[in-house]
C-alpha cells in the first residue's frame, strides 16, 4: 500500500491542469523578462510566494506520476465485472477544480481563502484514498474502472483487454484499500 505522503502527490498532481490554466490566467506577469526577473526577485510579493509555489506544486506533481508509472507490480489479484466508471472525474474536476480559478494574485485574502479549499480538499482527498481522481492519468492513457466488488482499477489496459483477462491472476500494485494499479 502506498504511503500517506504519496497519496498527497497524487493529489498535488490532481490540480495539474489547474496550475496550467492559473498560469494562463496570469500571464501578464510572465510575458516580458523584466516581469520574470521581478517575480524571481520578490519585487511583487504576492505574485512570486504563488509562482514560486505553482512551480514547486508542478513538479511534485510530476514526480508523482513518475513514481506510479515505474513503481512495481508486486501482487497478484483477479477481478470480477470490470466495467467503466462514470463521471466521478468529470464531477471532480467541476466541482473542485473550477472555484479555485477565481484566484486573484494581488489578493491576500483570495490567495489564503482559496489555499485554505485546497488543503480542506486535500485532507478529505487524502483521507479518504480518492488516489484515482486524477485528471493526469487520462493524460498519460491510464483509465480508471470498477470491478463487481467495488474495487478501483489504474490501468492502462482499455476495458476489452482487461475483460479478456477477468478472473486471471494478473501482476498489480495495491494503492489502497481496494484500489488496485495494473500496468501493461
Amino acid at each position: 500500500m502506498i504511503t500517506i505522503f504519496f497519496r498527497i502527490g497524487l493529489y498535488v498532481s490532481s490540480f495539474f491542469p489547474l496550475y496550467i490554466l492559473l498560469i494562463i490566467d496570469n500571464y501578464k506577469y510572465f510575458t516580458s523578462w523584466k516581469k520574470i526577473k521581478d517575480i524571481i526577485s520578490f519585487e511583487e510579493f504576492l505574485p512570486s510566494i504563488f509562482t514560486y509555489v505553482l512551480i514547486v506544486l508542478i513538479a511534485l506533481s510530476f514526480v508523482a506520476l513518475w513514481v506510479i508509472m515505474r513503481i512495481s507490480l508486486n501482487e497478484r489479484h483477479s477481478f470480477v465485472g470490470v466495467c467503466k466508471t462514470e463521471d466521478n472525474l468529470l464531477n471532480y474536476v467541476v466541482t473542485y477544480l473550477v472555484p479555485i480559478l477565481s484566484i486573484k494574485v494581488t489578493q491576500a485574502n483570495s490567495l489564503l481563502v482559496n489555499l485554505g479549499l485546497f488543503l480542506l480538499l486535500g485532507f478529505i482527498y487524502v483521507k479518504n484514498s480518492l488516489v484515482y481522481l486524477n485528471p493526469l492519468f487520462l493524460f498519460f492513457r491510464y483509465n480508471v474502472f470498477l470491478t463487481g466488488n467495488d474495487e478501483v482499477i489504474i490501468s492502462n489496459y482499455n476495458i476489452y483487454e482487461l475483460k479478456g483477462m477477468e478472473k486471471e491472476r494478473i501482476q498489480t500494485r495495491v494503492l489502497s484499500y481496494k484500489i488496485y494499479l495494473v500496468r501493461k
